[in-house]
């Protein structure tokens, strides 16, 4: 089992980070160097003794897998970029110092250009997300709310919210503790992610609760959704550090757009479907045969 610690997650988001930063000043320098060696009629100096990510990079990295592999596609696109920039930068033969310069400029700011959008991307996607799941964080959601709610009006096809609490989730911190805890938080995040639709963005409201955002949905539609992904939640099996095996489940509640509403009164009408929902799953719940409750239920 990967071991998940929220406070570790975000040291080492800043860690890729700065290991991003590490590479592109590198690189930054090699161009100004060559420039000046283009200039004075050096031979241009050596890519491989440039510090590659694998070097940079922390030795352990264990983020979520939505940000590894937004940081991995951002790095292939870099390492990408970078090559074709330096294939072009060379001596030329039979070109003359001013014909190299502008050749290699424009080489040069393509590269650079790219490598600034990139990188702006990938701290965007860190600062957006929450680095433990991954989850985009409630930073953005109420501007994302707002434009869901306008694109809906103008359309004419609702969208839908859903909030979720997991239920009992302090349970499982005091059986287990908040290393256990965060692992669930992980997985939750995996299973929503692995299980919403491609249109649908998740939300970490903060502890245990989201907000997954459905455009072109309606209230009828988002249940279905949701009780598809509450059926393949509650049968996974998490793993506690005493190996031990135990399921949880979630309690949700749904609202639909429609004309004139703002986004609080939208929240507030998902909410209030939650507590009523959480309500009567925790009634249901007590009234099971104790071999048949959930840890949640503990």
């Amino acid at each position: 089992m990967h071991v998940y610690h929220e406070e570790d997650t975000a040291t080492q988001a800043l860690e890729i980070l700065t290991a991003t930063n590490t590479w592109l000043l590198a690189r930054h320098q090699w161009l100004i160097d060559t420039m000046r060696c283009i200039l004075t009629g050096e031979n241009l100096p050596p890519t491989d003794k440039l510090a590659t990510f694998d070097y940079v990079m922390p030795e352990h990295v264990n983020l979520s897998t939505h940000l590894m592999q937004h940081f991995t596609e951002i790095r292939t696109a870099l390492e990408t970029q970078w090559l074709e920039a330096t294939n072009t930068i060379h001596p030329m033969s039979g070109l003359t110092v001013y014909e190299q310069l502008n050749s290699y400029q424009s080489s040069a700011h393509h590269f650079m250009l790219a490598a600034k959008k990139a990188h702006q991307k990938l701290l965007e996607e860190f600062a957006m997300r929450d680095s433990l799941t991954g989850a985009k964080t409630r930073l953005t959601m109420d501007a994302t709310l707002k434009e869901a709610l306008e694109q809906a009006e103008v359309s004419g096809r609702p969208c839908a919210i859903a909030l979720i609490d997991q239920n009992a989730f302090k349970a499982i911190n005091d059986r287990w503790g908040h290393v256990v805890g965060d692992e669930v938080l992980v997985q939750t995040a995996n299973i929503f992610q692995n299980n919403l639709r491609m249109t649908d963005q998740l939300f970490r409201l903060g502890g245990d609760e989201w907000l997954v955002l459905m455009p072109k949905t309606t209230k009828v539609q988002a249940d279905k959704v949701m009780q598809r992904t509450l059926t393949i939640y509650n049968a996974y099996q998490f793993k506690a550090h005493d190996d031990t095996d135990f399921s949880t489940t979630f309690s949700y509640g749904i609202a639909e757009s429609s004309e004139e509403l703002t986004v609080k009164i939208w929240l507030t009408e998902a909410d209030k479907q939650l507590y009523e929902n959480k309500r009567e799953s925790e009634t249901v719940t007590q009234h099971q045969p104790a071999n048949q409750q959930q840890v949640s239920a503990s």
